[in-house]
């Protein structure tokens, strides 16, 4: 999962042992970082793409990064709500002659209240192991690739399936024609979250290795899907499942998708190597170098799976075939640990 990180910037001997202070009482999910006696403090932000930024004094970052940064501001003014100006209403300040906990907790407390990245999937669910699968170039092979890397993982874990993807093939796959799918769960979400363990149990399938959800049969639900529904899905299948691993089947990247995939392990890119797979592919290092996605660069690896005439044999059944034919063993091997292509 990714860690919220913080960054504590300033001058003075005092904002290098607040952030010591704050590292050594830190939960896991939070990553400190002291920014002090950094000449280029905002060329180094950019690069380090915190979350929340504690400071001595005011300081100007970069118009893109503050779209997704939490800037709050060390003061010795103990009266410092009742003598904000009028055009500081935004702004958030803490009184710097504290304990290293009680400012600890006010930082979360601010940031849970103006952050637009939820605290939801970093912080509650930080015993998920989330994996997500896109393809930039190609589809056809997304939904075979995700959900033999969901047979292999989850014979070793509780694991819950999850796919986003337009007529992703599920349901002739299982041979389901009608039932409950992803849109019954986050209407049942929506409408009554204490009844959670009902509504999941009446859209959950099952097969041996793993759980599963169908994804929405109208693909114009995907687009209503809000990262609010996603924050509140993750944080009830932690305090009321018992899963251990999630996969995502992403077939669009948009924003409620991209958060998903910010706080995912590993973000698998299944991609073609013909010309206009090359192009796709080209167009999505592009979009992730941007300055704001490189959370998610450093997660991606590109992966090419092959669908030669061994890939699968006709007159065996797929599902069999996924957990352990010639293609599964294919998906093993490109999946195994090891350094990721970024790009």
């Amino acid at each position: 999962m990714g860690k919220i990180r913080l960054a504590v910037a300033g001058e003075t001997r005092y904002a290098g042992r607040l952030a010591d202070c704050i590292r050594k009482n830190a939960p896991e999910y939070l990553e400190v970082v002291s920014c002090c006696g950094i000449k280029e403090l905002s060329e180094y932000l950019v690069k380090l793409q915190p979350d929340i930024l504690v400071c001595e004094t005011e300081t100007t970052v970069n118009e893109d990064l503050q779209k997704y940064l939490v800037q709050i501001y060390l003061t010795t003014d103990r009266n410092y709500e009742k003598n904000k100006k009028q055009d500081e209403s935004d702004v958030s300040y803490i009184f710097r002659y504290q304990s290293g906990s009680e400012i600890m907790r006010q930082i979360f407390h601010i940031y849970g209240q103006t952050a637009r990245k939820s605290l939801v999937s970093r912080c509650k669910t930080v015993d998920l192991e989330m994996t997500a699968f896109y393809a930039p170039g190609g589809h056809e092979l997304l939904l075979p690739f995700s959900m033999a890397y969901a047979s292999m993982h989850g014979k070793s874990a509780k694991a819950l399936y999850l796919n986003l993807s337009e007529f992703s093939g599920m349901k002739p796959l299982f041979k389901i024609k009608d039932g409950n799918d992803l849109s019954d769960l986050i209407f049942g979400i929506r409408q009554r979250k204490e009844r959670f363990s009902l509504c999941l149990q009446s859209v959950l399938h099952y097969t041996e290795q793993f759980d599963y959800v169908l994804p929405p049969e109208n693909s114009e639900d995907l687009y209503e899907i809000h990262e609010e529904d996603l924050d509140c899905l993750l944080t009830l299948l932690q305090e009321q499942t018992d899963y251990k691993k999630i996969i995502w089947c992403c077939g669009t990247l948009n924003r409620a998708t991209g958060q998903i995939m910010e706080c995912c392990g590993k973000i698998f890119c299944v991609v073609k190597e013909n010309v206009f797979g090359k192009h796709r592919k080209t167009e999505f290092e592009w979009f992730l170098h941007k300055e704001v996605r490189q959370r998610m660069r450093e997660k991606v690896k590109y992966v090419n799976p092959q669908m030669n005439s061994g890939g699968f044999v006709q007159g065996i059944d797929l599902l069999t075939q996924l957990q352990g034919g010639e293609f599964a063993e294919q998906v093993q091997a490109l999946t195994e640990d090891g350094p990721n292509e970024t790009a």
